[in-house]
């Protein structure tokens, strides 16, 4: 990576550079120099001689301070985006400079964070990235440290995977391999309501209503921290995730179908193990490598015939897609998904839109019929 060049400012009456910096008390101070270099050798010492009188926090390291900082400013967030956070921090930077003193954190510090993760998605390097500049930014406002080491810090990683929508065949595949099993309804909500996983595993039966309009009201979701605990939360991921949702025939009749062993319509009690054991479903009807018929060596007992991928939110996706598909107003679709922005909605799935020559020649000549 090259070096980062030194930046200052010339000013051309007074053939001086200057490059200003805060001091101990948080004031710019500006230091001044004929020659560029020098100017650098001056700002450098500065900045050793301000770090010097900082002597609030010298000793607190960068755990103790990243468990004051997740205090005090996620209380107010859902549990999804603290869940984000509390993985960035325990998974991701405590193990690779959590040891360190805060104010010893250098750029390349923050940087063997991001090394460790190179085999990651970009994603996941975003969230860490974010977590690591709110941290050092709010050290730095609470003059714990001159300056946050990590103010340049960019992800990198690996693009995600395109999510590919099930086809109809595919749902119908779906189905009926799972027909009769506990993931069930967990599918058909996905499949049928678009809801979110968190969304579908909080879903409870005062949330379903059976009327002359069916519907239903996305108003709780289940997330897990760090240590796989359920949280079950009224804080939904945005104010827009607040939403009623109309329900097919095959929804209402699927859900009519169920005993209600529990106040959760997708399963009786929440834990991670429930989950994890009930999607499992799923995944053991996938087809593998080194399958015969269809046949597992290890569960015998029922057939593999899902040969695509499937995920929750593939689920979820393929709602989205069938809705554009047929034409609904892109609003009615964002309110639907639960997306706080109609840009979120045009963004994911903008190419699913009719934008094929044959599909836009219409348009094109209805606009230029009156011109020679």
């Amino acid at each position: 990576m090259p070096r980062q060049m030194f930046q200052c400012y010339y000013n051309e009456k007074t053939g001086l550079y200057r490059k200003r910096l805060k001091d101990a008390n948080g004031k710019y101070i500006s230091i001044y120099d004929k020659n560029k270099a020098k100017l650098k050798r001056k700002y450098e010492k500065a900045q050793r001689d301000i770090e010097a009188q900082l002597d609030i926090g010298t000793d607190i390291t960068v755990a103790e301070y990243a468990a004051k900082w997740f205090r005090l400013n996620t209380a107010e967030l859902s549990p999804s985006r603290k869940s984000d956070y509390q993985i960035s921090i325990n998974n991701h930077i405590l193990p690779v400079i959590g040891n360190m003193k805060i104010r010893d954190v250098q750029p390349d510090d923050a940087k063997k964070i991001l090394l460790n993760m190179k085999d990651m998605s970009y994603s996941m390097q975003v969230k860490v990235v974010t977590a690591l500049k709110q941290i050092f930014f709010s050290a730095e406002e609470n003059k714990l440290i001159l300056r946050s080491p990590c103010s340049s810090l960019k992800a990198g990683g690996y693009k995600s995977k395109e999510k590919v929508p099930l086809s109809d065949g595919q749902v119908e595949t779906l189905l009926a391999a799972i027909k009769d099993t506990s993931v069930y309804p967990f599918v058909m909500l996905g499949l049928y309501a678009g809801l979110r996983r968190e969304e579908i595993l909080g879903l409870q039966w005062d949330c379903v209503h059976f009327g002359t309009v069916p519907y239903l009201s996305v108003r709780r979701v289940v997330t897990f921290d760090e240590y796989c605990k359920p949280i079950l939360s009224e804080k939904l991921k945005t104010p827009a995730a607040e939403r009623n949702i109309p329900m097919p025939p095959q929804l209402v009749s699927c859900l009519q179908s169920l005993e209600r062993q529990s106040e959760f319509v997708a399963w009786k009690k929440p834990s991670y193990s429930a989950f994890r054991n009930m999607w499992k479903i799923v995944e053991r009807r996938k087809l593998k490598e080194g399958d015969k018929d269809g046949k597992s060596k290890n569960h015998p007992e029922f057939k593999r015939t899902i040969d695509f991928n499937v995920s929750p939110h593939i689920l979820r996706h393929t709602y989205i897609t069938n809705l554009i598909l047929s034409g609904m107003n892109i609003k009615k679709v964002q309110y639907l998904a639960g997306h706080a922005k109609v840009k979120i909605t045009l963004d994911i799935y903008t190419k699913l839109m009719d934008n094929k020559p044959e599909d836009l020649i219409a348009d094109i000549m209805n606009t230029f019929s009156g011109q020679k």
